[in-house]
């Protein structure tokens, strides 16, 4: 886990596993914590979405999904930032897609109820991250590290790139977005009208 930016620190107030779940912001530690596990969340969640696009045999699908795991790569550069309307609109593009489940009448699978968990989480510990304000200006913080290529990917990075990329994070996110809440409402058309049709000869 040190290679990935979310080593131990001995001044954090959560554990990993209530980090995710119920994740608290009491120091400069919890805040950093909350942002390198959030861009890791958001990046695992986008090379779940790839992959869902590989494999669906049909190329609007796999544009579809590749364009969402793109979505998720910068939201997640976002996240680290403490944006949390970047974790909110990757919450709601993950969610837009179980909703176009249900709505073609299929249940969502595990994984991508667990995933929605974990991003809602994740949209909360962003919210506090970027409320969290220091007692005072010369308080202690931790390091952002410079050594490995994992430091300058979740450390260094983000900080340079969403600067740049946060107009056109949510520009794509809310065509994403909409297109989505599109293709759910168009669903949702086509089985009511399935099921409505025998009742109008």
């Amino acid at each position: 886990m040190q290679t990935l930016g979310l080593s131990g620190e001995s001044k954090r107030s959560d554990g990993r596993l209530k980090s995710i779940f119920w994740p608290t912001v009491e120091n400069a530690w919890d805040v950093n914590y909350l942002g390198q596990q959030g861009f890791w969340i958001c990046v695992i969640v986008g090379g779940y979405l790839a992959l869902v696009g590989l494999f669906s045999g049909n190329p609007l699908l796999l544009v579809a999904y590749l364009a969402m795991a793109l979505v998720f790569l910068m939201g997640g550069i976002g996240v680290r930032e403490a944006s949390w309307p970047a974790a909110a609109m990757a919450f709601a593009i993950f969610s837009s897609d179980i909703l176009y489940t249900l709505a073609v009448g299929r249940l969502p699978g595990i994984v991508s109820i667990l995933f929605a968990g974990i991003l809602l989480s994740n949209v909360r510990a962003a919210f506090l991250a970027s409320e969290w304000r220091p007692a005072r200006e010369d308080e202690d913080r931790p390091a952002r590290f410079n050594e490995t290529f994992w430091d300058k990917l979740v450390d260094q990075w983000p900080a340079k790139a969403w600067p740049v990329l946060e107009v056109p994070f949510f520009a794509l996110a809310a065509l994403l977005l909409l297109l989505s809440l599109a293709g759910v409402g168009t669903a949702l058309w086509h089985r009511l009208s399935a099921l409505s049709g025998p009742l109008h000869p």
